[in-house]
């Protein structure tokens, strides 16, 4: 009997466990619809969701990732906020409705840079994975439960005989189903025991990091100040929520039996507020809810070359790097007619595909007559028109079309994406070469759109040092080198350098024949496989080569991203 009972439960565990991963996989758009999410509508009227739209994509630029979609829960007044997915291209930032009524413009940033942490720290794959097992858990607990509910309502009928071989076996049931409710009891204990256990200390570094995005102590405090204010705090009611209790921005739950999945409120506020007074703030409407994206933002960055210094180099990617000044600044930098366009599908479409139209006239007008005859008049009188409002946008700010782009792109089916694609490298290949900014956004695309639709990565035995890349970095550094620089030895040199220290091993700078962006891909694709560390390390000796004096031109920015992209690694804007 014992080992039968194990055996079920076992069973069930791990269905159950590998059932919810597998829908899972789709990204954190299911998370946000178990709990009773709505997606926001980009072309929404009501200001509070157009202030958390804005705060998300201005934190989404500022972190070089692409803009996640944003969703809201409407039946909760509390004030909490979760990410989920498994890459930053299928994430989801959700807030309750509390949130967006009850914290100022600060205090939401001050949230929302919390969970753009979780999302850029690794946190959110984990935490996804950690609802499947947990629910593996849970679900021995529901079905037990759900068993003894029959026998509620089953009546024994017949003659005696029957009532009585009737009898034995619905005690035969009544035992299976208890042993299933009590021991699922006990995996429930230590599913919120594993959810405690993971949960607490990512929360205080997922606080540091919001301070290190946002410079704003006081919003992210104030937020904290107003949960411990409300009676209902950060507690969500969705039916799904005790699943997912470890991915809220703050205690989630109305009873804990002392396994907390968030450190007490009173130390998270005194890490950030060391001289509060320990009164907790009323969480009334702010006064203005309405959102300017003008009013005490920095101006759009000035056109141009981006000076950057090498403690950007040293930390390429990190988030000491990532500032949410510099997302409304690269945003505010792009037209609101493009902003507007970028989150409508069909528009967003067309925005991307006029940036890839030719400069040259005779060129342009193949790749018009292309568009014409295969997406139809409209798309290519609007990929028209968008190229000729865009064609002297700076690099920093197309990089930002794009990341606007995605959510918009993520309502396309899996047929009109394959379309979509196509139709863009229809465009890049039309006049036989591949430029710079071309080749930056095919990268950017597929791997956005790779992640968004659930594409298969890259296979291959994870590569764990730099050692068994050398011929790739050979490549990499000379191709930078080459294209970027007037002094490719000198900006070779200085990459090579970085690179003996960290394997012992000496790389030469190949002949400009071998240095081409096809080359580049075949050996991105390789680099691909590495760990994130040694991603890191790859990116920023690119990033030697390609700003050896200081300097970051439009194409050197450009071909950064794009091997950024390609490794999957976020890249903030480079600007001082």
């Amino acid at each position: 009997m014992a080992i039968t009972v194990t055996a079920v439960v076992g069973g069930a565990i791990l269905l159950g466990s590998l059932f919810k991963l597998a829908q899972l996989s789709a990204g954190g758009e299911v998370v946000a619809r178990d709990l009773g999410g709505r997606l926001i509508d980009p072309s929404t009227s009501d200001s509070g969701e157009r202030r958390l739209l804005n705060v998300v994509e201005e934190m989404a630029i500022a972190a070089g990732i692409p803009v996640p979609q944003v969703w809201v829960l409407d039946g909760e007044d509390s004030i909490n906020a979760f990410a989920a997915g498994t890459k930053p291209g299928n994430a989801v930032v959700g807030v309750t409705r509390g949130c967006l009524e009850r914290l100022t413009r600060a205090e939401l940033q001050g949230v929302v840079a919390h969970e753009f942490s979780h999302i850029l720290n690794g946190d959110m794959k984990l935490n996804q994975r950690l609802i499947g097992w947990v629910f593996g858990l849970i679900m021995v607990s529901i079905i037990g439960r759900a068993i003894l509910e029959v026998l509620r309502v089953v009546r024994i009928g017949g003659g005696s005989r029957d009532k009585g071989g009737g009898a034995a076996v619905l005690l035969a049931i009544l035992g299976v189903g208890l042993t299933l409710w009590l021991v699922g009891l006990i995996g429930t204990f230590f599913g919120r025991l594993i959810q405690a256990a993971i949960s607490r200390q990512r929360e205080f570094l997922a606080d540091a990091s919001a301070v290190q995005f946002t410079r704003e102590p006081e919003g992210l405090a104030g937020a904290l100040k107003k949960i411990g204010g409300l009676t209902s705090k950060g507690v969500v009611r969705a039916s799904k929520a005790t699943e997912a209790r470890h991915l809220f921005f703050a205690e989630s739950g109305l009873f804990t039996y002392g396994m907390t999945t968030h450190p007490p409120l009173e130390a998270r506020i005194r890490m950030l507020d060391p001289g509060w007074d320990g009164k907790f703030s009323r969480a009334t409407p702010p006064h203005e809810i309405a959102d300017h994206p003008t009013a005490n933002r920095p101006p759009p960055l000035p056109a141009g070359h981006m000076a950057i210094g090498m403690a950007a180099l040293d930390d390429l990617g990190g988030a000491a790097q990532i500032r949410s000044a510099t997302g409304a600044a690269v945003r505010a930098g792009v037209s609101p007619n493009a902003i507007t366009a970028l989150r409508s599908r069909e528009a967003a479409k067309a925005l991307l595909l006029g940036l890839l139209l030719s400069q040259d006239e005779r060129l342009r007008r193949g790749e018009t007559a292309w568009l014409t005859e295969h997406c139809g008049q409209e798309v290519a009188a609007r990929a028209l028109a968008w190229h000729s409002q865009l064609v002297n946008t700076p690099a920093v700010n197309k990089i930002a079309c794009l990341e606007l782009a995605l959510p918009a792109l993520r309502k396309m089916s899996a047929d009109e994406c394959s379309a979509f694609l196509a139709a863009t490298e229809q465009l890049i290949a039309s006049d036989g070469e591949v430029v710079l900014f071309e080749f930056m956004l095919r990268m950017m695309l597929h791997r956005y759109l790779d992640d968004a639709f659930g594409h298969p990565a890259a296979a291959g035995p994870a590569i764990t040092s730099l050692s068994p890349l050398a011929a790739e970095t050979s490549l990499l550094l000379s191709t930078f080198a080459r294209m970027t620089d007037l002094d490719a030895n000198a900006a070779f040199a200085l990459a090579a350098d970085d690179f003996r220290q960290h394997t012992g091993q000496a790389i030469e700078l190949l002949d400009p024949s071998s240095c081409t962006l096809d080359g580049m891909s075949i050996a991105l694709k390789r680099c691909s496989l590495a760990t994130p560390l040694v991603r890191k390390q790859l990116l920023r000796m690119c990033g030697l080569a390609a700003a050896r004096d200081g300097v970051l031109s439009d194409s050197e920015a450009e071909l950064l991203r794009a091997v950024a992209a390609a490794l999957g690694s976020p890249l903030p804007p480079f600007v001082v």
